[in-house]
This record gives C-alpha cells, structure tokens and sequence, in this order.
C-alpha cells in the first residue's frame, strides 16, 4: 500500500505541474529564434549525483579545463546517489526549483515520465541533428529512453551488454580445468569449485559461485539458457520471460545448483556478492565485466598469489545469449521552467555536444599530459592510477556521455583490454528488452507490487518452497491483479510502434 501511496504522490506531483509549464511554454519555450553566439562563458545550473565520500571539487584542474574548452562556468548542485533520486522527485514537485540541466537516474519513473509527457521536458529529439556530436547518438539508445516515441534527453552511454563470468584462475589451474565454454561445463566448475579444496587448503570451504539477492546474475544465468530478456513478443502478444519454457527449464538449474550446494544458501538476503569472492570462499563471479579492475582489492590484500580472469559467456542451448542491457545510465534532462528558450536550449546542447569532442573525451578518459598520462608512440600511458582517479575520474565520470571513442587511443592492461573485447563481443549477443521504450499505465501504477510477486515466486522456487504447480499459482496470482492488462497495454503499445 506504501508502495502504490509514493507512486500516486508522485503521479499527482507531476500532473500539477501543467499550469508552471504552460507558463513556461508562453515565455518563449516554442520560441524558432536561434541564440546568438556567447561572446563570454554560458552559465549552466546543473544538479547531479556523486558516489563518493566528498563531492567532486569545482575549482579542480580538471573541472577548470571542461569548463574553459567548453566555454562555459557550471554551476553544480551535488546531491549523494543514495537520495539523488528522492531529490529529483522532490525538485520536480516544485517545478521551479530546477537546474537548466538535469539528471535523472531513474528515467522511467512514473513521476519523469508524466512530467515529462505534461511538458516540463524540452523535447531534444529534433535539435541533435544539427550537433556534430549528438547527431552520432545511437538509434536504439535513444529509442529506450523515449516517451511515446519523443526523446526528452541525453543519455549517458553505457555498453548494451557489460555482464560476464570473472572467475579464480589459480582454482582452475589447480584443479587442472579449462575454461568453461559452455554451460554444463560451467556447471562443472562450480561443483568442483565445491567439493575439490580448489584453494588446497585441506577443507570444505569454499562455493563454485557466489549468489546474492540482485537479479541480475539469476537473469543472466537465465538469458544464458535462452531465456527472454524480461519481455517477449510471440505469436501476437507481449509475453512475460516467466511464462516461457526457456525460463522454468533455467529455473530448475538454478534450483540445482542450490540442492547441490555450489551456491551460498543464504543469498536472498546477501546484498553484495562480491563479498564471498573477497573472502576467498568463491570461485566464480557474475556481474560487469568491468568490476574485475574495482571490486577486488580486498581478495589481493589478503591473498596476493589470487588469480582473477574474465571469460566469454558460455554457449546454451541457442547458442550464447546476453541479457542486454538499456545501453545508458541516467539521462540528462533540460526543464522548461529554467531553460524558457529555444536559444538558451542550443547553449545547453552545445556544452553537451562538446563533451564528445576528441579535447574533452581523452580529459575524460587520460586526464591532464605530463600529470595523469604520458604519451608513447601516439598512445598514452597512465602514470599513476590513483591520482587520475582521485583527481579526473571521480571529478569528471559523472558528465561523462560519450563512449570514449575519440579519446587519445592508449596502452592499458592486458587484462582490461581483454575485458574490453569481451564487453565488445556481448553485443552481438545481446537480447533486447522488446518493452524497454514502451510504457503501460497499469506498470507505472502496480510495477512494483507485480515485480515482488514474481521475484519472491522465484526465490522460493530456487530454495524449495515452491513446486512448480506452487510457481504456476503465482504467475496467476500476478496476471489476476494487473499482470494481464500490463501484458494488453504492452502489446498495445508495441503494436502502435509497429506502424510508425
């Protein structure tokens, strides 16, 4: 009930917004004129998160730098990731507490969606062609971050499909095995990652995997066995991954692995599982691939011999799948009630358009010549890894939009230039999301209390205490109390996009 109050709160905040934004509209927010160019820096308000301990340091070198070439002076109001988006929600409910340039984490929120179809957006969409930069934004990204088929912002790219299997290297070789390639052999592992001492310490201690409560290793697991990615359209009708054969038989997988005990048996309430590989106590991890560079300090503290290497996703039974991802994080979004313009909205696209030029994408990525980086046959070469991210990377990440591409090319790691290729490799791979830009009312409202039945429904299933005559009820239960209309409205929807 707490659930449906917050969202219909946030429903009702966005709708009493109308009388602002038509305010808004008649002070110029359909005005054809183009801005004149600047002739000093362009002062943009921005409010966006920081998952570090201190916000990043506006007087920063780096920050100084942007700021310079892009010719502008940001004024950032930085909130921390664990309220940034409650701060949004709240910011919007005002209407006229708001930056000229905005990130929303949480884009589809009810709350941004009906605001943003209520017109307190900007509606970018038709002004990225005449950007350099952002006229280059990909087809499909921009479709998933759209509203009824109108794009209201800028996304901050991502890889479609960064997920993959990072696994103990010195446990294989110890055991002498391979490499998984498929998906029984890597169910072998996790067994004799189990029950054969890999770490040869004499005792029965150690897991094949580790589990936590975030679906997206039980997703992947079930992408893996040809699962849909959430959504699928068949024979007609929008279909729920949970209704498909492919997903009861990746379903009894996993509920294998935890009757043979290869899994910890306490993960519905393990929030990280990072923990257990830290620890020493599993072999195999599922997550961004990325995470091999971050997440891991803490095993080769106390284990310097450790032996982490990332591998290709392993073949199902219809070949290898990936569940794919939105291919972004967080959306840049322009409000109307600051940004009253159509010439003050070309400054702000033209400061992000600039975040792609080659200058600003090697700051980005390389940080300062001669500071964070040197420069060796055309490439460059990081001189210290902690500074750069103390003082670029954590000042800079979160305006970050474009993909890197056209930064200075440079030598990094070879461990990094494998997982690289291997994020690179998912997306041929990748299984979309069909429903990703489709929005069904019912969703919106009841999203939360229908994705609750099914992920308890399938925890339960996975630990025993449900059969699968007990997993069919609850896929009843879920369609009985919205789940069938969010399965007509999708439909709908998609149907709709078809004739476009």
């Amino acid at each position: 009930m707490q659930t449906k109050r917050i969202i219909k709160q946030g429903l009702m905040a966005a709708g009493a917004l109308s009388l602002a934004i038509t305010s808004a509209c008649a002070n110029g927010g359909e005005s054809k004129s183009g801005g004149a160019a600047a002739t000093g820096p362009v002062e943009i308000t921005m409010m966006n998160q920081y998952l570090t301990a201190e916000p990043p340091k506006m007087d920063s070198e780096p920050m100084k730098l942007l700021q310079e070439y892009t010719n502008t002076k940001l004024n950032v109001t930085w909130v921390p990731s664990a309220s940034y988006s409650e701060k949004v929600t709240a910011s919007i409910a005002v209407a006229g507490d708001l930056p000229k340039l905005l990130l929303v984490k949480d884009d589809r929120n009810p709350a941004i969606i009906e605001a943003a179809k209520a017109g307190l957006f900007w509606e970018v969409g038709p002004y990225l062609k005449d950007y350099a930069n952002l006229k280059t934004l990909d087809e499909a990204r921009l479709s998933n971050i759209s509203i009824e088929g109108k794009v209201y912002g800028i996304y901050r790219w991502r890889a479609i499909a960064r997920n993959g299997i990072i696994i103990r290297k010195d446990w294989l070789d110890n055991l002498g095995l391979q490499e998984p390639k498929t998906i029984d052999e890597l169910l072998n592992v996790f067994k004799a990652f189990t029950y054969n001492d890999p770490d040869k310490n004499g005792k029965n201690d150690t897991f094949g995997i580790s589990f936590d409560s975030n679906s997206s290793l039980i997703l992947h697991l079930l992408a893996a066995m040809g699962t849909p990615n959430l959504w699928a359209y068949q024979d007609g009708k929008m279909t729920p991954d949970f209704m498909t054969k492919p997903y009861m038989d990746g379903l009894k997988m996993i509920q294998q692995m935890f009757k043979d005990k290869v899994m910890n048996s306490d993960f519905p309430v393990v929030k990280d599982r990072t923990v257990l590989v830290n620890q020493g106590k599993a072999g195999v991890y599922i997550g961004a691939y990325d995470d091999l560079n971050a997440r891991f300090t803490d095993l080769f503290k106390a284990n310097p011999n450790a032996k982490l290497d990332t591998v290709a996703n392993v073949t199902g039974p219809g070949g290898v799948k990936v569940q794919a991802g939105s291919g972004y994080n967080s959306v840049f979004m322009i409000p109307k009630t600051s940004v009253k313009t159509e010439a003050e909205l070309k400054q702000v696209l033209a400061f992000i358009d600039k975040l792609g030029d080659e200058k600003v994408q090697t700051l980005m990525n390389w940080g300062i010549e001669g500071k964070h980086y040197k420069v060796d046959n055309g490439k460059a070469i990081r001189i210290d890894e902690k500074v750069y991210t103390d003082e670029v990377y954590n000042t800079l990440f979160q305006l970050m939009v474009f993909d890197g591409s056209k930064a200075l090319p440079g030598n990094v790691d070879p461990a990094v230039t494998k997982f690289n290729k291997l994020i690179a490799d998912n997306e041929k791979f990748a299984v979309p999301n069909p429903a990703l830009p489709l929005l069904s009312k019912t969703y919106m409202e009841k999203g939360k209390q229908l994705d609750q039945v099914m992920s308890d429904a399938r925890t339960k299933f996975i630990i025993g205490e449900l059969d699968e005559k007990g997993f069919e009820q609850a896929v009843a239960n879920w369609q009985k109390i919205g789940g069938d209309q969010v399965m007509a409205e999708y439909k709908a929807e998609y149907d709709k996009s078809l004739k476009k």
